[in-house]
């Protein structure tokens, strides 16, 4: 999920930006994701607003090391960093997007996440204050409920049902799903677009189904995945309020220009599905 309030800028990557991560060649958009990645060889460059967060994510990819899963390598600008002028560059990936392959990204996810487990939090990372941050907060009850009264008793129903939570936080891919998977026949899965939270290493499968049964049209018995995973009902009803949360503040958002009520009531219309099922 991109936070289309917060956009990135959309130019092509220019020559100064090739030659400085010593790469020629002819700019190819890349299809899916957020449409600003583009291919230039065996490089894609990806644009980036947070200097900071984009070369600590591009230091842990380039230290990871497995046989069970690829992470792109980042790329050094000829200047040292990991970030010049808005762009990075990272090798490209072989590998396709596969639909339906919710059990391989469940088990890909145990494995991944074990890889990140002694990860440290970041000083920077609590100070976050987008709408992703602000929605995760709130669903793992460090902020308030947002006052945004179409959701206001879907959403206390639901935290009428949340308990304490008592597993560790880590570091998780928090957009974990198969869109940032990349399947081969003969090469490990690669996994892509790492977006950072601080949560219970499990959390992002519960994410994956939620956004699953929104999006992808995925049915009901995908629930049935999660059933040998711990407090897995409650890592599900957070991830819900995570999503519904989400698009109330882009809704809520000051610079909002688009009317997200769709995908509200999408969400609003699985509490009661969810609840039912647990």
């Amino acid at each position: 999920m991109s936070d289309v309030i917060n956009i990135m800028h959309e130019k092509i990557p220019n020559q100064n930006i090739l030659n400085v991560f010593g790469v020629s060649g002819e700019p190819i958009l890349l299809p899916g994701g957020e449409g600003t990645c583009y291919r230039v060889g065996n490089v894609v460059f990806k644009p980036t607003n947070d200097t900071v967060k984009s070369s600590w994510i591009a230091e842990i990819n380039n230290n990871l090391k497995s046989d069970k899963f690829r992470v792109p390598k980042s790329i050094h600008s000829k200047s040292g960093t990991w970030v010049f002028d808005g762009w990075t560059a990272s090798e490209f990936l072989e590998g396709q997007h596969r639909r339906g392959q919710y059990a391989e990204a469940i088990k890909l996810s145990k494995v991944f996440h074990k890889a990140l487990a002694n990860i440290p939090k970041p000083e920077w990372f609590d100070k976050k204050t987008d709408v992703f941050a602000i929605a995760d907060k709130i669903a793992w009850s460090e902020l308030p409920l947002p006052n945004f009264e179409p959701t206001k008793e879907p959403l206390k129903k639901i935290f009428n049902l949340l308990k304490d939570n008592h597993l560790p936080n880590q570091l998780i891919h928090g957009d974990w799903g198969l869109n940032q998977i990349l399947f081969h026949d003969t090469l490990p899965p690669a996994i892509i677009d790492v977006t950072p939270y601080f949560r219970p290493a499990d959390y992002p499968i519960a994410d994956m189904i939620i956004s699953a049964l929104d999006h992808e049209d995925a049915d009901l018995s995908i629930l049935d995945l999660g059933q040998d995973i711990a407090d897995f009902n409650q890592l599900l009803l957070r991830a819900l309020v995570f999503r519904t949360c989400t698009y109330v503040g882009f809704q809520t958002h000051p610079e909002n220009n688009r009317d997200w009520t769709p995908e509200i009531n999408c969400h609003l219309n699985l509490f009661d599905i969810i609840i039912k099922k647990l």
